[in-house]
């Protein structure tokens, strides 16, 4: 996860913007088939604050919705709505 770390908009809520990379593989029309993509994504409030102490290489998942980056920019971004820590096995860590 890369990030610039969490900001503040000029109302006072807490921003973090960032990246994260995907890896994996997944059946398509009947053929496995192997996944990696970037994306960028957006976090408010308390879910900002909580995710900027997540470590670099931590496994996430992640909770939201898909928005464009603003009124003028048709670039997609991923809004964060929640998110929880991932084992090794893919099985939710205990909070």
């Amino acid at each position: 996860m890369a990030t610039s770390g969490v900001r503040t908009t000029p109302a006072g809520v807490p921003v973090l913007r960032f990246q994260v990379q995907h890896t994996s593989m997944q059946q398509e029309a009947g053929k496995t088939r192997p996944v990696e993509v970037e994306a960028e994504l957006v976090a408010y409030g308390k879910v900002a604050q909580e995710l900027a102490k997540a470590k670099p290489g931590e496994k996430l998942r992640f909770t939201g919705f898909i928005d464009r980056k603003g009124i003028r920019n048709p670039q997609l971004e991923l809004h964060v709505t929640g998110f929880e820590h991932i084992t090794e096995f893919g099985i939710p860590a205990p909070a």
